[in-house]
This record gives C-alpha cells, sequence and structure tokens, in this order.
C-alpha cells in the first residue's frame, strides 16, 4: 500500500514536471518569437541531403518555401499551407530551426515521397512536378531539390541568411527521394501523343552533323522569342509612325483583350506546357499553363490587322511570309518543349476570332470603330471587368493588367482630343528608349528583390511607366 502510494506521488509530481516543461518550452518559443515580430513561416525540406528551394516568379531570386502569417493562423500552419501552395508538397511541421529578422524556419517533412525528375535544370536541381500546386506559374516558376553547397549566396532572396541556412540543413532530418525520368502518364491523352513527339523530334535532331544541331537549336530559341512582350513594346511605336493613333488604340485594345481571354481560359483549363512532364525537353525558360497559346493569339491576331491596315489582306507574298513565319514559329515552340500543338491551335483561333469580330465592326455601317475604340465607356468597362477578375483571382498577372488598363483609360481621355504625329526618325528613337526604359526598370528591381512586395510594384509599374513615356514622345499638332 505504501509503495502504491509512493508511485501515485511519483506519476503526480513526473505530471506536474512535464507540465511545467511543455509550459515553459512553449512560453519561451512564444516570447522568441513575439520577440523578434515574426510576420512569416518556412519550411526546410531536406531529401536525398538536398533542399527544397523555389524559384520565385516575382522576385526572380530562389528562396525556402513560405509566406506570411495569415490573421488567425499559427506559424506552422502557414509553413504547411505555403510548402503545398509553393511545390505541392504536404508536409508535417517540426522543429523550430532558427529565426530570421521577420520569418520561423521550420524542419519539415513531407507526408508522401518526394518524386523528382532525373535531370536537372540550370541552377544544378531536380525539379519537382509541381503544375498541380495552387501558385505554380502565379508566384513560383519551378520547385526543385538542390545541393545547398552548389547555390550561390547572391542566388539567394536574402544573401545574408545564406550561411545560417546552411547551418540548419545538418540539423533537418533526411528522407529519400523517388527520381523519375518523366511523368508522361500523367498528362491528358491527347498531351501524351504529342510528348512522344516531341521527344522524337529532338532524338531526330540529334542525328544531325553538330553544326546543323547548333543550328536548329540556335534558330528555335531565336524564333520563340516572338513570344517575349520586348516584341510588342517594339510594335506600337512601329504602328503610330506608320499609322497613326487610332490605330495605336485599336491593336491596343485587341492586344488587352486577347491577353484577358487567354488568361482567363488558362486559369479555367489549367493545363502545363509539354516541359512540365519532362522538364528535360525545356530548352528555353518558362512556366505556368499553356492553353490557350497566348504568343500565338497575340501574333495572329496583331498580324492580321497590321495586314489590313498595309491594305495586304488578300492571298499575296506577305500573307504567304506571315503564314512561314508563324509555322516556324509553331515549330520551334512546339521543338523546344514550350506549347503543345493543340495549344497554340487554340490560341491562333482565339485570335483570328477577335481580329475578325473587329474587322466586322468595321463594316458595320451605324458603327464608328475610331470613335468607338476612343471612347470613355469602351476602356473603363474593361478596366472594370479586369478589377473583377483581380478579385476573383487574386495572381500578379491580373494586378498587372488591372494597372495597364486604368493608365490606358486614363490616357485615352488626354489623348482622344489630340491629334499626334511620329515623325520616322522619332519612331525610331522612342523604340529605343522604350527599351532602354525597359532595362532601366530591369535593372532597378534587382536592388529590391529580397521585397517580394517592392518586387510586385516594380512589375506592376513597368509597362504604366513605359506607356507613360511612348504617350508623351507623340509630338502635339493640333487641337481638332
Amino acid at each position: 500500500m505504501i509503495g502504491f502510494n509512493v508511485f501515485k506521488q511519483f506519476l503526480l509530481t513526473s505530471g506536474i514536471l512535464l507540465s511545467l516543461l511543455f509550459s515553459t518550452s512553449s512560453l519561451a518559443l512564444e516570447q522568441g518569437m513575439q520577440g523578434k515580430n515574426i510576420r512569416g513561416a518556412l519550411c526546410l525540406v531536406k531529401a536525398d541531403d538536398k533542399i527544397v528551394l523555389v524559384n520565385e516568379i516575382i522576385t526572380k531570386q530562389i528562396s525556402l518555401p513560405g509566406g506570411t502569417i495569415t490573421p488567425g493562423e499559427t506559424p506552422e500552419l502557414a509553413a504547411q499551407r505555403e510548402t503545398w501552395e509553393e511545390t505541392g508538397l504536404v508536409v508535417t511541421v517540426g522543429a523550430v530551426l532558427g529565426y530570421t529578422e521577420s520569418a520561423v524556419i521550420y524542419s519539415c517533412r513531407s507526408d508522401s515521397d518526394v518524386i523528382a525528375f532525373k535531370s536537372k535544370n540550370v541552377f544544378d536541381g531536380h525539379e519537382l512536378p509541381i503544375w498541380f500546386a495552387p501558385h505554380y506559374g502565379v508566384e513560383v516558376a519551378n520547385s526543385m531539390l538542390i545541393d545547398p553547397n552548389k547555390i550561390n549566396a547572391a542566388q539567394y532572396r536574402y544573401p545574408e541568411q545564406w550561411q545560417a541556412i546552411l547551418e540548419m540543413v545538418t540539423q533537418t532530418e533526411d528522407q529519400p527521394v523517388d527520381y523519375v525520368s518523366d511523368l508522361i502518364a500523367a498528362a491528358p491523352k491527347i498531351h501524351q501523343v504529342q510528348l512522344h513527339w516531341i521527344v522524337s523530334l529532338q532524338q531526330a535532331v540529334t542525328l544531325l552533323p553538330e553544326p546543323l544541331i547548333n543550328g536548329v537549336n540556335l534558330m528555335a530559341n531565336w524564333l520563340t522569342k516572338l513570344a517575349s512582350p520586348l516584341f510588342l513594346i517594339v510594335l506600337f511605336p512601329l504602328i503610330a509612325g506608320y499609322f497613326g493613333k487610332q490605330s495605336v488604340f485599336q491593336m491596343f485594345f485587341v492586344v488587352s483583350v486577347t491577353s484577358i481571354l487567354s488568361l482567363v481560359a488558362e486559369q479555367g483549363f489549367t493545363l502545363p506546357r509539354p516541359h512540365a512532364y519532362i522538364p528535360f525537353l525545356e530548352q528555353h525558360q518558362s512556366y505556368g499553363n499553356g492553353f490557350p497559346s497566348l504568343p500565338m493569339a497575340l501574333w495572329v491576331s496583331v498580324g492580321i490587322l497590321v495586314l489590313r491596315a498595309c491594305g495586304k489582306l488578300y492571298w499575296n507574298r506577305w500573307i504567304a511570309l506571315c503564314l512561314a513565319i508563324m509555322s516556324l514559329f509553331m515549330l520551334s515552340q512546339f521543338y523546344i518543349g514550350e506549347a503543345f500543338l493543340t495549344d497554340m491551335a487554340m490560341g491562333g483561333l482565339l485570335g483570328f476570332l477577335i481580329a475578325w469580330h473587329i474587322i466586322r465592326l468595321e463594316f458595320k455601317p451605324d458603327v464608328d470603330i475610331s470613335t468607338l475604340l476612343s471612347s470613355r465607356g469602351v476602356w473603363w468597362g474593361l478596366t472594370i471587368s479586369v478589377a473583377i477578375l483581380t478579385v476573383i483571382w487574386p495572381f500578379p498577372i491580373f494586378t498587372v493588367w488591372l494597372a495597364i488598363l486604368t493608365t490606358a483609360s486614363m490616357l485615352v481621355l488626354v489623348m482622344k482630343k489630340i491629334e499626334f504625329r511620329m515623325t520616322e526618325t522619332q519612331m525610331w528613337l522612342v523604340v529605343i528608349l522604350l527599351l532602354g526604359g525597359n532595362y532601366f526598370i530591369s535593372y532597378a528591381a534587382t536592388f529590391i528583390a529580397f521585397s517580394g512586395l517592392l518586387s510586385l510594384v516594380a512589375e506592376t509599374l513597368r509597362f504604366p511607366v513605359l506607356m507613360l513615356i511612348f504617350a508623351l514622345s507623340w509630338r502635339k499638332k493640333a487641337y481638332k
């Protein structure tokens, strides 16, 4: 009986001591977090002696998966949620490894097997399949497993923190990785067929003599640069110089509508690009969903309207040349794993339909297309529509388009009552000025890459600033 009482006292004392221990630890952790003004939570996932890092779209830097702690959310839940959104990994959050000035870093372990591709990317890392992750193509370009010792501190979003992270890696639990060559079987049937075609096409090119291989790859990469926004930056001064103000309004309206409809369709269909299933196909870095192909939609719609403005919208050598360039562009995009043939076919169809509707409006006797596309209602209506889309999908790309259309709406109000002209010399000077302005913005953004918010502001203001430069470069001729 005495022994039983002693045992009860021992259990009671042990329970009290354990409670005090956990309470003290919890209090210490809470005080440590309060003292450091913690606003974010990060996960350090270690597998096969490598760590999971994400390549951020906005900052163009690599970082640990994680993000801001939302109101009412614990740091552990924030780390778990952000890791899922950015990498597609469902993790269990473990011990605290350390703190940054504003974030806590946890040791995390994936609840399922970590799957990575055997091939390596430009960072010498193994990419993870993340096309199903909520923030893929929105905030994150890719996620990868990489040897931390191969990372230069300057590549990390916060270089001054990298040495501390290397020390934390040694304290993190390791887990195995399942390396795969491809995930063709995970693609839709129609994409599986095209993926095999791309592999066969790339293998056929490797059988050519080396000079021809280099030539094919160089031409494919140059042709795919037609998808760059830089070409639109060059396009608008040329349209202003050769066709005038009303053509600029019309072309910008077509570019805006085509882009917005394509982006909405991409969010609806959520079909990734070919290299999402076979990373070694990728010869030109891209990310996000690809159906329908936005570049194809833009160049078809813009091409049709330019040919019409030149009076060449009938079968002639210019039409043949445009078709040849578009065919080579499609083949290049397909060859480098940038887009499926079905993506580009639907993109081309969308661009054709938008251009056709604009031309059809021109033939209506009761519609003055120039007045319509320079009216306040059209542009503010389009701006409000994008504002609604931004609420539905609070993604950076819609924020950027909201800023672009808000700027366009204000510029149309100012410019529609004024006639402008642009000489050929001035036209080329404006092209150089816009390209220089774009480069300067990109260069300036590198100094604020540590801040996601400031980087987003810089990207949001990029095109509005270029639009203002373009508008101010026009020489005022006379008031109507």
